[in-house]
């Protein structure tokens, strides 16, 4: 898988540690979340158009899963998300950036995830077109980015900050 090296993901300590909790409350089931926080933009300096793109991971909301089970996970109460999104959005003013969930052996796409990530991107709705997918490995607590971006998905670099 291609490494989108224009796009870095920083998370902080709190929400590093917020994940683990969610993931370790779900076992032996996927948990999932939302991370909340900013998009900076910032032109490299040897360009006049092009960009990098720094996602700052600052709250996390872990969310009970609609269908609990080792091998999927579901959010589909559109209303709770729909609240969560604006509290966020009104108390903090941050932003969703990207949609979590754990994978008991893996830190990688399934064929599951893989479809629901193209169709979030080709939706049409802006909060979702540039979503970040973290997912964790249960079992030793790696964390990997995702982004389907220019129609094809890409693997980004994930820092603690």
């Amino acid at each position: 898988m291609q490494i989108e090296k224009d796009i870095i993901l920083f998370v902080n300590v709190e929400v590093l540690e917020d994940i683990k909790l969610c993931v370790m409350k779900a076992k032996p089931n996927e948990a999932c979340g939302l991370i909340f926080g900013k998009i900076e933009e910032q032109k490299k300096s040897n360009s006049k158009d092009e960009f990098f793109y720094h996602f700052y991971g600052i709250k996390f909301e872990c969310i009970e899963s609609s269908h609990k089970s080792p091998i999927a996970f579901l959010m589909d109460d559109y209303n709770k998300l729909i609240e969560i999104s604006s509290t966020y959005s009104k108390e903090y003013n941050y932003q969703l950036i990207s949609i979590f969930h754990s994978h008991p052996g893996s830190a990688y796409p399934s064929g599951i995830d893989i479809p629901y990530m193209e169709g979030y991107y080709k939706s049409g709705v802006s909060k979702f077109k540039h979503l970040i997918w973290t997912i964790m490995n249960a079992n030793s607590e790696k964390l990997n980015g995702f982004i389907y971006i220019f129609n094809e998905l890409k693997q980004i670099q994930i820092l603690e900050k």
